[in-house]
C-alpha cells in the first residue's frame, strides 16, 4: 500500500522529508494528550523513530516484531499535511492489523476526515487478508472513545487499569472490529 486515496485526501508513506512538519503536528499532538499525564509520561517513540525503527507495539516482543510491518502515513487534504496514521500488519495473528495512531490536526477535526480515513483502510484492509482491527485509547479521552466505537470498534478486548481513573493513574481500552470484506 504505498498510498491510499480517498475523494477529499491522500494517505501517502512517511519519509524523511515529512519529518519537518510531522514533528510540528506532533507538538500539538503532545499538548492534545495532556489530559493523561501518565499517557504522556510513558509515551511511544517519536516520529523520527517511527519511521527508522517503526513503533512500539503492544503485545508483541522484540523478537516478533517486524518492522515491514509497521506503516506511518501523511495525511493530505488539499497539497497540506494535516495529520498521520501508523498501523501495524500481521498483529499477533496473520489477519489482524493494529492501529497505533490517527492524529488529525484539531483544524482540520469534526468534518469527516477521520471516518474518511477509517473507510479507506477499512476497504484496503478488507482487500487483502484481514479481519480484524484493533486498537487502544486512554479511558480519559472520550471523543477518541466514541470515534472509535462510531466507527466499528465495537469490542472490549482488555481494560488497561491499576485501580480507579485517579489523576496519576492511567487507564485504557483495547478495541476491536471485525471487517466487512463487502464494505
Amino acid at each position: 500500500m504505498e498510498q491510499i486515496k480517498t475523494k477529499n485526501l491522500l494517505l501517502t508513506l512517511a519519509n524523511q522529508n515529512n519529518l519537518p512538519a510531522l514533528e510540528e503536528i506532533e507538538k500539538e499532538c503532545d499538548e492534545y494528550f495532556r489530559f493523561d499525564l501518565p499517557c504522556v509520561a510513558d509515551k511511544n517513540r517519536s516520529l523520527k523513530e517511527c519511521l527508522t525503527m517503526g513503533d512500539i507495539i503492544p503485545g508483541i516482543s522484540s523478537e516478533e516484531y517486524i518492522k515491514e510491518n509497521y506503516h506511518l502515513y501523511c495525511i493530505w487534504k488539499d497539497n497540506i499535511l494535516v495529520g498521520w496514521l501508523s498501523f501495524y500488519l500481521e498483529y499477533q495473528q496473520k489477519d489482524t492489523a493494529y492501529l497505533s495512531v490517527i492524529y488529525i490536526k484539531e483544524l482540520y477535526r469534526t468534518n469527516g476526515i477521520g471516518v474518511e480515513i477509517m473507510d479507506a483502510l477499512i476497504s484496503k484492509l478488507a482487500d487483502t487478508k484481514y479481519k480484524i482491527i484493533r486498537t487502544h485509547c486512554s479511558l480519559r479521552n472520550a471523543l477518541a472513545l466514541r470515534f472509535w466505537v462510531k466507527n466499528g470498534f465495537d469490542r472490549i478486548t482488555e481494560v488497561d487499569c491499576d485501580g480507579n481513573l485517579y489523576s496519576d493513574n492511567f487507564g485504557g481500552l483495547g478495541l476491536m472490529m471485525k471487517i466487512n470484506p463487502s464494505k
